[in-house]
C-alpha cells in the first residue's frame, strides 16, 4: 500500500492578483454586502493497486457559512471515480463533480467537510491541478464573489470604487501565508468521522497472527486512540482481504484496528471456520505490549481504557464472546448474533455476560443473520442499538454498495461509547440522524 501520493491547494500571487482586479468591475456598495467564499482542499491518495487506488479528500470552508456544497475538479490522466462515500458524484470525461450528502451540507466557516472514494487508474495516478467549491477555485484565500468582469474594461473606473483617483494597473500581490503544518493534532472533541488520515496496514509486530490497520502518522491524531480488535467474517483467521476497505475506513478516523489475519494471508497456525474469542482478548494484550514497546510507532499512543470488540459474521460471535472482558467498553455485532440453538458452541444466555453498550447492525430480511440479530438485541440487558439497513443483505456493510454507510455507523457507535462524543451520540441515538436515512431503521434502549 502505497501512502506518498497528497495535495493541498494553498494561495498565490496570481490568485490575488485576479481577485484584486475582479474588484474593479463592481462598486464598493456591492462589494459591502456580498457573502465572502473561499475554500482549501487536502486530497490524499491513501491506498494503491493495480489499476486502483482509495483517495480521502477534506474540503475547508474560509468563507462564510456554506449550505449545500459542490466540489468539481478534473483528473490528469484518465482517472475514474469507481465508489464514493459521505457524498454523491458524476463523471463527464475528466470531469469530477462530488456534492454534499444529506448530513453534511452545512459547512461553517472554518469548518470543513470529508468524503472518500475509490478510483481507476491506467499508467499514472497523478493528483488534480485545482479544485473549485460552488464555482469558487479554492486557493485557501477569501475572496468576495463578483461578476466576471467586463473583456473590455471600462477606461474610467467607477468613481465608488476607492478614494484613490487611479488604480494601479498591476496591483502587488501580498506574499502567500506560509502553509500550516499538514500534521497538526485534530482537536480532541472534534468527530472521528470528520477525520480522515492517511492509513498504514502492516502485520502485527512479533506475531503473523494479526494485521493492524492504523493512521500513518499518530501523532497527527492529537490524543491517544482507542484500539478496535476485529473477528472477519466466516472467522478467517488468516485471509482478512474481505475487510480491507472496511477496517481501512475506520482506521482514518482515529482507530487503531487489531484484524484477526495475518497480513498477507499465510499461514499462521489458526485454524478458520469456528469462532475463537480468545484470539480477539490476545490481540488486546498485543495492543498492551506494543504501547510499552520502545521503538513502536504505537508507542505510548494507545489509550487501553477505550478498547472495543467487533466483528461480522462469524466473527461477530468472536465479538460478542470477547466482549465480555472487562477491558473491553463497547462491542460492535455486524450481520451476527449467537443462535437460539448453542450454535458453534455459545448459547444465547452469553448475552447476560455483557457489561458493555452493544451495537447489532444486520442488513434487513436477506441478510441471513437477520432474525440472529433481532433476537439477541430482545435479550440484551446492556444499553444496546439496533440498527437495520434494508438494502444491504449480509456483506453489504463489508464489501457492498452500503459499506460507507455501515461503517459510518460503527465509528458513530465507537465515538459516542469510546469518546463520550456528544455529536456521535445525536447521530446514534437521535432521531434526525442514522434513523432519518433512507433504508435504515434504528431502536435503542437503555441509554
Amino acid at each position: 500500500m502505497r501512502l506518498d501520493s497528497s495535495f493541498r491547494r494553498r494561495p498565490g500571487p496570481a490568485a490575488a492578483a485576479v481577485l484584486l482586479a475582479a474588484g474593479l468591475t463592481v462598486t464598493a456598495s456591492h462589494v459591502a454586502s456580498a457573502a465572502t467564499a473561499g475554500c482549501e482542499v487536502d486530497y490524499a491518495v491513501t491506498s494503491e493497486w493495480p489499476g486502483g487506488f482509495g483517495a480521502s479528500v477534506r474540503v475547508r470552508n474560509v468563507g462564510d457559512v456554506i449550505n449545500g456544497w459542490r466540489l468539481t475538479w478534473s483528473f490528469p490522466a484518465g482517472q475514474a471515480v469507481t465508489q464514493l462515500w459521505n457524498g454523491s458524484f458524476t463523471q463527464s470525461g475528466a470531469q469530477v463533480t462530488v456534492t454534499n450528502a444529506s448530513y453534511n451540507g452545512a459547512i461553517p466557516s472554518g469548518g470543513g467537510a470529508d468524503f472518500g472514494f475509490n478510483g481507476s487508474w491506467n499508467g499514472s495516478n497523478p493528483v488534480p491541478a485545482s479544485f473549485a467549491l460552488n464555482g469558487v477555485t479554492c486557493t485557501g484565500d477569501v475572496a468576495s464573489p463578483s461578476p466576471t468582469p467586463s473583456p473590455t474594461p471600462s477606461p474610467t473606473p467607477s468613481p465608488t470604487l476607492s478614494p484613490s483617483p487611479t488604480p494601479s494597473p498591476t496591483p502587488s500581490p501580498s506574499p502567500s501565508p506560509s502553509p500550516s503544518p499538514s500534521a497538526s493534532p485534530t482537536p480532541p472533541n472534534r468527530p472521528a468521522i470528520e477525520n480522515n488520515f492517511p492509513v498504514t496496514r502492516e502485520g502485527a509486530y512479533g506475531t503473523n497472527r494479526y494485521t493492524v490497520f492504523r493512521p500513518s502518522n499518530p501523532s497527527a491524531v492529537g490524543r491517544a486512540m482507542p484500539v478496535l480488535v476485529f473477528g472477519n467474517g466466516a472467522c478467517a483467521h488468516t485471509n482478512g482481504s474481505e475487510v480491507i476497505q472496511a477496517l481501512t475506513f475506520i482506521a482514518a478516523r482515529g482507530f487503531v484496528v487489531v484484524d484477526t489475519a495475518s497480513v498477507d494471508g499465510s499461514s499462521n497456525g489458526v485454524q478458520s471456520g469456528s469462532p475463537i474469542p480468545s484470539l480477539l482478548t490476545d490481540g488486546i494484550i498485543w495492543a498492551e505490549r506494543e504501547n510499552t514497546r520502545a521503538g513502536s510507532p504505537l508507542y505510548q499512543r494507545l489509550d487501553l481504557s477505550r478498547v472495543a470488540t467487533a466483528g461480522h459474521s462469524c466473527g461477530g460471535l468472536e465479538a460478542l464472546i470477547a466482549g465480555q472482558d472487562r477491558r473491553v467498553k463497547s462491542v460492535v455485532s455486524l450481520d451476527s448474533g449467537l443462535f437460539a440453538d448453542g450454535s458453534f458452541g455459545y448459547s444465547r444466555a452469553e448475552l447476560s455476560k455483557l457489561h458493555t453498550p452493544v451495537m447489532f447492525l444486520d442488513g434487513g430480511p436477506s441478510d441471513i443473520a437477520y432474525d440472529n440479530s433481532r433476537g439477541n438485541y430482545d435479550l440484551t440487558q446492556v444499553p444496546a442499538v439496533l440498527a437495520e439497513q434494508s438494502q444491504a443483505g449480509h456483506v453489504g456493510f463489508i464489501t457492498g454498495a452500503q459499506m460507507s454507510e455501515g461503517m459510518t455507523a460503527v465509528v458513530q457507535f465507537l465515538d459516542m461509547t469510546l469518546n463520550d462524543n456528544a455529536t456521535a451520540r445525536s447521530y446514534i441515538l437521535g432521531s434526525s440522524g442514522l434513523a432519518s436515512r433512507a433504508f435504515w431503521t434504528v431502536r435503542s434502549k437503555n441509554f
